[in-house]
């Protein structure tokens, strides 16, 4: 008879709160359960997979990994926040796709004058034929701490559930600093905010519409939209108009995609107050966002501390 595995209740509350949840947020919560329920577990994390790097980056939101003591704060410089796939237990974890059990005591020399003495480590399997998400290492400081049988069970299939939390065809967590801006027919203001953006070490991610029908449209809009961690609208006076059937004077107005496009981006990136809106005068705002803050300006330059600021707020310019 094969081996029960027995569930903590914690495991399927993770689950059930993952839904409608972003993926970073339930990375951290991953991490909060797995540590909290495993007996050998004293520290953790989840490096995440960086094609074009070809190397497993530490996730550690808003430093979130020390602040929340899941790594020991002490011993920070000892925890390197890239790893190769060849050469380190978790590369090997994520290279093979296994799990890999460590015991310091049978290979120091991989770890150096590293104080972990016991880990192990688990692929994040989004599906077949995919590489893994990442990779979740557990571990701990005392040699005689060893995980069991039962606690490598328990962590693997919790790893799987993490997979099942994280999985959509395309992730959306996202390692680079790409932030999409949303744009009329103002171009030399959209230079001007992607220039600030890269004087920042920001990549600025904007949609190309040349030669494009409507649904190729759409679908370059939200792949290029999934690689951003945040978004600007820049919403310029490129049109006029006014409701029909009356004799009002005609008012600027945005460009119909900018409204389209702003849309999309709030329903992305409002929960995590990661869009902002830029305003060029005479331009209002549709009656229905009345209450949502914007930065009005004359030219780009004049906001560029604003936009700055945005940045940082985002967490974009560590």
């Amino acid at each position: 008879m094969a081996d029960k595995i027995s569930f903590d209740p914690r495991i399927l509350d993770f689950l059930r709160a993952s839904h409608g949840r972003s993926q970073e947020a339930i990375i951290v919560e991953f991490l909060q359960t797995a540590i909290a329920i495993s007996p050998a577990a004293d520290a953790g994390s989840v490096l995440i997979d960086h094609p074009k790097m070809e190397r497993l980056v530490l996730f550690n939101e808003d430093d979130f990994l020390f602040r929340e003591r899941l790594l020991d704060s002490r011993a920070r410089a000892k925890f390197p926040t890239q790893l190769g796939y060849f050469g380190t237990i978790a590369g090997n974890c994520f290279r093979t796709g296994t799990p890999t059990i460590f015991p310091h005591a049978q290979s120091g020399e991989l770890f150096g004058d590293s104080p972990i003495q016991n880990m192990v480590c688990f692929p994040i399997k989004l599906g077949r034929g995919r590489n893994p998400f990442g990779v979740a290492c557990f571990h701990n400081n005392i040699p005689d701490k060893a995980f069991s049988p039962e606690d490598q069970r328990v962590l693997e299939a919790y790893t799987d559930i993490l997979a099942l939390a994280l999985h959509t065809p395309h992730p959306e967590l996202q390692l680079d600093r790409n932030v999409f801006i949303v744009h009329g027919r103002d171009d030399r203001s959209r230079q001007k905010l992607e220039s600030i953006l890269r004087d920042n070490r920001v990549n600025p991610k904007v949609l190309l519409r040349e030669d494009k029908n409507a649904a190729m449209i759409l679908s370059a809009l939200e792949e290029l939209i999934r690689t951003c961690k945040a978004g600007f609208i820049l919403a310029t006076p490129d049109d006029v108009g006014r409701l029909g059937q009356t004799d009002d004077e005609l008012t600027a107005r945005a460009r119909e995609n900018v409204i389209f496009e702003m849309g999309m981006l709030f329903a992305k990136f409002r929960a995590f107050d990661r869009v902002a809106i830029l305003l060029k005068k005479p331009l209002k705002l549709p009656s229905d966002l009345h209450g949502v803050t914007y930065e009005e300006f004359d030219q780009i330059d004049d906001i560029e501390a604003t936009i700055v600021r945005k940045l940082s707020n985002w967490k974009l310019l560590n």
